[in-house]
């Protein structure tokens, strides 16, 4: 089996960072944004973004890298990834209006055997409700990091995977190019993987509540944390 070609939807900082990893990985990239004046300046190497060590990573793979706004491009991909950032509102919430936009766009120009795979954080669910087969749909959590996100896209801990039947094997595009990265893969259901990536984020938020709390307490009794936080 010939390596699979990979796309990407949604050039923001979430599909250009992961682009970039799956094409430093060796692979063909296919990087779709409908904004065609997003897709000029990445011809031009103007990148949106700011990640240590990414513009590097492009111009060293740039030949593996399509910049297109045409969506019939990513009818050469074996598998595509929604990989847009989805905006929140003042109190949080997201506005996914975008994404179901783009999935349906994105969907237009699938090639009837390839992959679908949401990459963007959404509700429990959302991948369920989609109306492609299940068979070619997809989620996959994410955990980039800002200013870490090119060497987390590169060196995942693992892939957590979404699917409507996580006992069965994954299709062998999305196996192989997984596979790649040599890390754990956990398939689980759709509304697991989609809590995973939530519960993921709960426990950053609190791991850092609990040691900004540590740390006004060593103050207040003469401990020194940067000592404590080794040990921890």
């Amino acid at each position: 089996m010939s390596k699979p070609v990979i796309g990407f939807a949604g050039m923001t900082h979430l599909g250009i960072n992961s682009a970039a990893a799956a094409a430093g990985s060796g692979y063909e990239t296919v990087c779709f944004d409908a904004e065609t004046a997003v897709i000029a300046k990445l011809k031009t190497g103007q990148l949106p973004v700011l990640e240590p060590g990414l513009s590097e990573l492009i111009e060293q793979n740039k030949s593996r890298i399509l910049y297109t706004a045409e969506v019939e491009d990513l009818k050469r991909c074996d598998v595509v990834y929604v990989a847009a950032d989805v905006p929140t509102d003042d109190q949080g919430l997201s506005d996914l209006s975008g994404i179901r936009t783009l999935i349906d766009t994105v969907t237009a120009g699938l090639g009837s055997d390839a992959i679908l795979v949401i990459l963007c954080q959404v509700p429990p669910g959302f991948t369920r409700s989609l109306a492609l087969p299940k068979e070619q749909r997809y989620y996959q959590v994410e955990t980039l990091i800002f200013g870490r996100a090119v060497e987390r896209a590169i060196h995942p801990e693992r892939f957590i995977i979404g699917c409507a039947e996580p006992d069965r094997p994954l299709p062998p595009a999305l196996h192989a190019f997984l596979s790649a990265f040599g890390c754990p893969i956990l398939p689980m259901r759709y509304e697991s993987a989609e809590l995973a990536k939530i519960s993921i984020n709960c426990c950053l938020v609190a791991s850092v509540t609990v040691a900004n709390t540590l740390a006004e307490l060593s103050e207040r009794i003469g401990a020194d944390w940067s000592e404590i936080a080794p040990a921890l």
